[in-house]
C-alpha cells in the first residue's frame, strides 16, 4: 500500500489498482494492488458511530477499455 494525497479528479493515474477515497477531502488518500492491502483503512467496528459518508471507502479504478467493476460483500 501507497498513501497518497491525490484529487479524485486525477484518479485515471490508479487505473486497475485499489484506492481510498477520503469522502470529506475528495482525495485519493491510498493506493494498492489488493483490496486486502487497503483494508486496515475502510475497515471500522460495529461501533464506530461516524456517518457512512465520512468513512473512507474503496474500489478498483478501471482500466481504459473496461467497464465498471462491481463489489459484493458477502
Amino acid at each position: 500500500m501507497k498513501k497518497v494525497n491525490v484529487s479524485t479528479k486525477n484518479i485515471r493515474q490508479f487505473a486497475g489498482k485499489w484506492v481510498v477515497i477520503d469522502p470529506l477531502k475528495d482525495k485519493v488518500i491510498a493506493v494498492a494492488d489488493t483490496l486486502e492491502e487497503i483494508d486496515p483503512l475502510i475497515t471500522r467496528s460495529k461501533d464506530d458511530k461516524r456517518a457512512s459518508g465520512t468513512v473512507p471507502a474503496a474500489f478498483k479504478v478501471p482500466r481504459k477499455d473496461e467497464g465498471p467493476y462491481i463489489l459484493v460483500v458477502l
